[in-house]
């Protein structure tokens, strides 16, 4: 029997929205890693991540665990493959997106990868995973304009703000024009890969709406094997190539505690987000988890991105997060 814990509808919502909090949160590591590469702080995140997943399952399952993904991949195998599949594309594009978010910083970067996130991964976990009885197609679809319009909000706000910048002579966004344009390519990119999680969600996943699957423990632990093979090609090679392997090696832990906080915290809330789905839906979850956009936007202000902003600025980032509510509101409470 497989660890499933018996969940209310709030509980399961909690959970998501927790999950979000954590999802919003790791990226703020990348603050403090100064000169250390990017990929040496990737490749411990998901070393982390596949240590902590494993570790809590085989505490959680025991011997089940290896029994259960025996099971489904003897009943169908396509489900274990296409989780460790799904796992390493996602981190390829979550790859490119830290460098976005390194060379332009949250304000402008998480606009445009919230924009991507919420209609390609709303159409995959409605299409694939499967749409619960108590939400109607018009209620998901309406939640989803208000997360767009949270998104245009918040894309207002970074072009206001960019604007009183240049016109004070005061910017402190540190990228020239052309650095700007290919890290917008490489978003463009990212893009491609971002339906990858959801995919592995709503395929992979047993929940209420998909009764094929694995488990929820089961999944996780496959879903960070194949993040962590995606992390070695994404990451590792590059680290080859430069021959920084050293200078990770050699890292004290004040380096690497950056990435270690973060693979518990992308993966805690992964864990999280994974109960919630198989008792809400991936229909339900993703939307919740969206609002993982919000909490980047808040530590955002909080790291002095909006320092010195005008009115207008603060009153779109306001209805940024008034529109993130809504829509996790209506998609929450049926």
């Amino acid at each position: 029997m497989n660890f499933q814990p018996e969940l209310t509808t709030g509980a399961a919502v909690i959970m998501s929205l927790t999950a979000a909090f954590l999802w919003g949160t790791w990226f703020i590591s990348l603050k403090y890693l100064k000169d250390y590469p990017i990929d040496g702080f990737y490749m411990t995140l998901f070393a982390t991540s596949l240590v902590f997943v494993w570790g809590v399952a085989g505490i959680l399952e025991g011997s089940n665990l290896w029994t259960h993904i025996q099971t489904v991949w003897a009943q169908d195998p396509s489900r274990v493959w296409i989780t460790l599949l799904c796992g390493m594309l996602y981190v390829f594009g979550m790859r490119l997106s830290l460098v976005v978010l390194s060379k332009i910083g949250l304000l402008l970067a998480q606009p445009i990868q919230a924009s991507i996130n919420i209609l390609a991964g709303t159409a995959v976990s409605a299409l694939v995973g499967g749409m619960p009885e108590n939400l109607s197609v018009g209620r998901l679809a309406a939640s989803t304009l208000f997360l767009l319009a949270a998104v245009g909000a918040s894309m207002a706000a970074g072009n206001w703000k960019s604007r009183d910048q240049q016109a004070e002579n005061r910017s402190t966004v540190q990228f020239t024009p052309s650095e700007l344009w290919k890290s917008l390519g490489l978003m463009a990119v990212a893009a491609a890969f971002t339906p990858s999680y959801t995919m592995a969600l709503s395929y992979g996943l047993k929940s209420v709406t998909q009764p094929a699957g694995l488990a929820v423990l089961p999944f996780m632990a496959l879903l960070a094997s194949g993040a962590f093979v995606g992390a070695l090609f994404s990451s590792g090679i590059p680290l080859t190539v430069r021959k920084q392997w050293g200078t990770v090696l050699r890292a004290p832990l004040s380096v690497h505690k950056f990435g270690i906080l973060s693979g518990l915290a992308h993966y805690g809330g992964n864990i999280l987000h994974t109960f919630g789905t198989a008792f809400l839906s991936a229909a339900i979850s993703w939307p919740l988890g969206v609002t993982a956009n919000l909490w980047t936007q808040l530590w955002g202000l909080a790291y002095g991105e909006f320092r010195g902003a005008s009115r207008r600025v603060y009153a779109a980032l306001a209805g940024a997060i008034l529109f993130y509510l809504i829509g996790a509101y209506l998609v929450a409470v049926n």
